[in-house]
């Protein structure tokens, strides 16, 4: 009779998350249109919030449903949504002037998006569903960037904010695309999206173009075969041999 009990209770806490993340997700989904109006990130209403003795359970639950999801890039959209819950769930900490369940989720929000990057390492550039996760952190950025602005002063949200700006930056590493934010009409924040040439590449602070590169590459590549005795060094001696007048095995007549 206990291990039912024990068992409702998870399936429970399990139905609770789901409807969780969806309240979370409402009205933030977006497009994937190269320009869009991102929709908004509203606080979280639901039953578990951040104050809640059953949130640690709930996050726990929210980790085994990612450890279970065994399609790597559903894991990684997965990790983005619940992170968006965190979101969620500061705002609401915020509306309520509850400082410390506030600080806690944006601690959590930096957890998992250090979670999310390691995944996002083991995967190739061409998985299904990277470039809509990409989208969900640049709506995490525009909704970050609101808070900083209306709440200068709350300790963790510049550490959120560039987390997300960190991680959106190692996904354009592997899509090739980057999200920006811009003003359109009537003052509203579009999100564009800009295709990127990562064959480019940075030497000591410049951006190298792949030609300009692979000229690079070729003179180093030269120099490294080229013969000692061929290369004249200003301010040295030349290297003693046959051909040199001042070769000590060499007879003076």
């Amino acid at each position: 009779m206990r291990k039912k009990y024990i068992l409702g209770g998870i399936l429970l806490i399990a139905l609770l998350c789901t409807i969780g993340t969806a309240a979370g997700e409402e009205g933030s989904t977006g497009s994937q249109d190269p320009g869009f109006v991102p929709g908004d990130i509203k606080p979280f209403y639901g039953a578990i919030g951040a104050d809640s003795p059953l949130h640690g359970l709930k996050v726990a639950m929210e980790d085994l449903d990612e450890t279970f999801t065994f399609n790597a890039s559903r894991r990684v959209e997965k990790q983005v949504d619940h992170a968006q819950l965190r979101i969620a769930e500061f705002q609401r900490e915020l509306e309520l002037n509850r400082s410390g369940p506030a600080e806690r989720v944006l601690d959590l929000y930096w957890q998992k998006l250090n979670l999310t990057e390691r995944s996002l390492a083991a995967l190739g550039s061409r998985e299904p569903g990277l470039l809509h996760a990409q989208e969900m952190i640049a709506l995490h950025q525009t909704v970050l960037a609101g808070l900083l602005s209306s709440h200068p002063d709350t300790p963790g949200l510049s550490r959120a904010y560039n987390n997300s700006l960190s991680l959106e930056e190692r996904f354009s590493q592997k899509t090739a695309m980057k999200f920006t934010r811009v003003t359109g009409k009537d003052n509203r924040t579009v999100i564009r999206a800009e295709k990127l040439d990562l064959r480019e590449q940075t030497r000591s602070g410049e951006t190298v173009s792949p030609a300009e590169t692979n000229v690079q590459d070729k003179n180093e590549n030269r120099d490294k075969n080229k013969d000692p005795r061929e290369m004249t060094v200003a301010g040295t001696t030349p290297t003693p041999g046959p051909g040199n007048s001042d070769d000590p095995g060499k007879k003076r007549t």
